[in-house]
């Protein structure tokens, strides 16, 4: 319980960390009404996917249609963001990729191994 913890915690300083680099800056440097900043909603439908994910992985029969549903969940809220112009595809695809690489990070000595 106290790894997960850790992951969880370490998951979200970097996707803060990742927004205020890819959302905050370029927003503050290009101003308010920009579209190519990182998804804010991706990254945050994201991170509570995973927070829910950690609490489920050890079961096998619900992993494979959570990650069905996770996945239609976040193109359904990216495809909403490029539609209602809060978003251009840029933005989207930089949510994506704080979320994926803040998830990834914490866990990458699993990640490795699984690559072996």
């Amino acid at each position: 319980m106290k790894q997960k913890t850790n992951i969880l915690i370490s998951t979200l300083l970097l996707m803060a960390l990742g927004l205020i680099l890819l959302k905050y800056l370029p927003m503050y440097f290009f101003g308010q009404n920009i579209l190519f900043d990182a998804s804010q909603h991706i990254v945050l439908l994201a991170f509570g996917l995973y927070f829910i994910y950690i609490f489920i992985e050890n079961k096998p029969k619900i992993r494979i249609p959570y990650m069905i549903l996770s996945a239609m969940l976040l193109t359904i809220i990216g495809i909403q963001r490029i539609i209602a112009k809060a978003h251009n595809e840029y933005g989207v695809l930089l949510g994506f990729l704080v979320a994926g690489i803040s998830i990834l990070i914490p866990r990458w000595k699993e990640v490795r191994r699984v690559g072996k």
